[in-house]
């Protein structure tokens, strides 16, 4: 469950330094994609469910390493609207990794018959979702998207702290199931 975190954190954290036309993210996407995958896979045994975004963690963490690769090298400035096309893509496939995670949490919430905060953690990732798009899809009214930016940055830190609430709840878990009667 740590990895899954950080991988988050990797994910819904964004920190750039810009030089002319290129830019340094300097918490990469494409490590927090694998650290989902191996998230993913140390989880399974909790819920099978684990096993869906594992495809599409590998998949996003070679496409958004391309696009790291890319504003490094000051190409994506170059590219226009296929620039703000492959960003969204990336930030709705992202966003469709992170519903398949948390419902793998819950199902492995269901399985064990203990509160992992599921719930809330589902209510703050549609906040982040509507938030984002939004704030992709409305640039052609900036006063609106640096709003929607702006709830979806601190909506991405309330989904941190929602996932940090279900890492320790995951780590309580093992240790009162682990319990004898």
């Amino acid at each position: 469950m740590n990895k899954l975190f950080w991988g988050f954190f990797f994910l819904f954290l964004n920190f750039s330094v810009n030089m002319d036309a290129s830019s340094l993210q300097l918490l990469p996407d494409w490590v927090g994609f694998i650290l989902l995958y191996a998230a993913c896979n140390e989880l399974e045994s909790e819920s099978e469910l684990f096993q869906k975004p594992r495809p599409f963690c590998v998949g996003l963490a070679v496409y958004t390493g391309i696009l790291w690769l890319m504003d490094l090298l000051g190409i994506g400035a170059n590219l226009g609207i296929l620039s703000w096309v492959l960003g969204l893509t990336a930030t709705c496939l992202n966003l469709y990794v992170s519903m398949l995670i948390i419902d793998a949490i819950t199902n492995m919430e269901m399985r064990r018959n203990y509160d992992l905060c599921s719930a809330y953690l589902r209510r703050v990732w549609k906040v982040v979702a509507v938030a984002t798009i939004a704030a992709n899809v409305l640039l052609i009214v900036p006063v609106v998207a640096v709003v929607c930016a702006l709830v979806a940055a601190v909506a991405g830190i309330v989904f941190l702290v929602a996932i940090h609430k279900t890492r320790k709840a995951y780590q309580q878990m093992l240790i009162d199931q682990s319990k004898p009667f």
